[in-house]
């Protein structure tokens, strides 16, 4: 059961380095052209990518260090890579909390009612919230992937 844990884990890490690309290139689009379609795609899309990541990724961390003895909930003793990225990973879900949920939810308020201009501020602090997600997952993944190193 645990290597399929570790299938899934890695999958849904996948999916968000995937967003990570996606974003970049449609937050691009997005500054040079404001258009509502590509608007409306990136609320969806960040709304799906982000759930189905990060719902993977707790449900699959979580499940994966209960079944190893060796592994724990922020103990920087044994596994200090392990901690740091479960302490980025509460920090992805407090700006996603905090910043993410409500900017998206004034974009499409403002969309809905013909009020959203290229300029907006909701807008483009979602942009910054998710960028700054995008760089922690980056971040994790490296400690994931280069932990076995150190």
């Amino acid at each position: 059961m645990y290597p399929t844990l570790v299938t899934f884990h890695i999958l849904f890490a996948g999916i968000w380095l995937a967003f990570f690309l996606f974003e970049l290139t449609f937050r691009k689009q997005i500054q040079k052209k404001f258009d509502f379609d590509k608007i409306t795609t990136y609320l969806k899309l960040t709304n799906v990518f982000g759930i189905i990541g990060s719902l993977g990724i707790l449900i699959t961390g979580i499940l994966m260090v209960t079944m190893r003895s060796q592994y724990g909930f922020f103990d920087m003793t044994a596994n200090h890579w392990l901690a740091t990225k479960q302490i980025i990973f509460l920090i992805i879900l407090i700006l996603t909390t905090v910043m993410v949920i409500p900017n998206s939810k004034k974009v499409r308020e403002k969309f809905k009612n013909n009020q959203l201009e290229s300029d907006s501020k909701e807008l483009g602090k979602l942009f910054i919230a998710n960028q700054i997600i995008n760089y922690l997952v980056v971040i994790n993944f490296i400690f994931a992937v280069t932990h076995r190193l150190y």
